[in-house]
């Protein structure tokens, strides 16, 4: 797209020539041009701003693509991925309660999945959210269908709401699933929602078996948008990021408790400091 401005104003140099005052310019039209040329360089920082916030994500899926590619299994693990069965699959990814450092409040903050499919493709129902003093303050339920076009590395497309922080919002999504190198579980996800806003998810996390019960999985959520929502309260650019470190016990085949430390920053909010390292302790089951 091309920008163009128009400055309807002239600038002269004085002479000795110059007309009288009621024959020149008026100021009037000069701060208008002004205004007009403001908004325009506004309109002109929006529009690169969202182009470079959807080059980001395609280079991220692309980058994913790329690297799970270099994780194919040898050729008998390959047949049976994709074998022809059906499968059902339901996971309390965290269950947890945490303490901030910087305030008195206590947090909880939960995620799951529900997956029906036959192999190598599904669909996924998702949810995840985090309440502060009893009062939720997001939430979001996601129904996606995954194809896996190779080994260890899918793609996923469908739909995602915001429940909370009010209004609700809808977004379309696609992304990529799959296996890093180093056995690094990455996804990464475009959204595109109301006003043609967009956002991008990008989680990755890795667990590292310790012994047969000890594992310590680090991971990290980043989270952008290209525009300002105020409802939300929710900004432009890369708009919250989560690191955490997890050490879990698994008591037995299906439950496994856990201790661990996270750090939060919304680097969208107006206060001054936003980050916060809270202590957890929390749960995840599967079956």
């Amino acid at each position: 797209m091309a920008w163009r401005f128009r400055l309807n104003c002239v600038v002269m140099k004085p002479s000795s020539h110059a007309k009288p005052r009621s024959y020149q310019q008026p100021i009037s039209d000069s701060v208008g041009c002004a205004v007009r040329t403001r908004n325009d360089v506004r309109r002109l920082i929006d529009g690169a701003r969202g182009a470079s916030y959807t080059a980001m994500c395609v280079l991220i899926l692309f980058c994913g693509a790329v690297s799970a590619r270099e994780t194919s299994p040898p050729a008998d693990d390959v047949e049976d991925a994709f074998e022809d069965t059906w499968h059902y699959e339901a996971r309390l990814l965290k269950f947890e309660r945490q303490y901030g450092t910087s305030d008195s409040e206590a947090y909880n903050e939960w995620a799951g999945f529900v997956v029906l499919g036959k192999n190598p493709n599904a669909f996924w129902l998702t949810t995840k959210g985090a309440t502060k003093g009893g009062e939720t303050e997001s939430a979001e339920i996601r129904l996606f269908y995954s194809y896996t076009f190779a080994p260890h590395i899918g793609v996923q497309f469908g739909w995602r709401r915001d429940i909370e922080p009010e209004p609700s919002r809808d977004w379309l999504g696609i992304g990529l699933i799959g296996v890093l190198p180093f056995k690094i579980g990455a996804e990464a996800t475009l959204f595109v929602g109301e006003s043609d806003r967009l956002a991008a998810r990008f989680e990755i996390a890795y667990r590292h078996e310790l012994s047969d019960r000890w594992s310590l999985t680090p991971d990290l959520e980043v989270n952008a948008y290209s525009e300002d929502d105020r409802q939300t309260s929710v900004g432009s650019g890369v708009s919250d990021v989560d690191l955490g470190l997890r050490l879990r016990y698994r008591v037995i085949e299906g439950l496994s408790p856990y201790l661990g430390i996270t750090w939060k920053d919304d680097l969208t909010s107006t206060e001054e400091d936003t980050s916060d390292l809270r202590w957890l302790l929390g749960v995840t089951a599967w079956f």
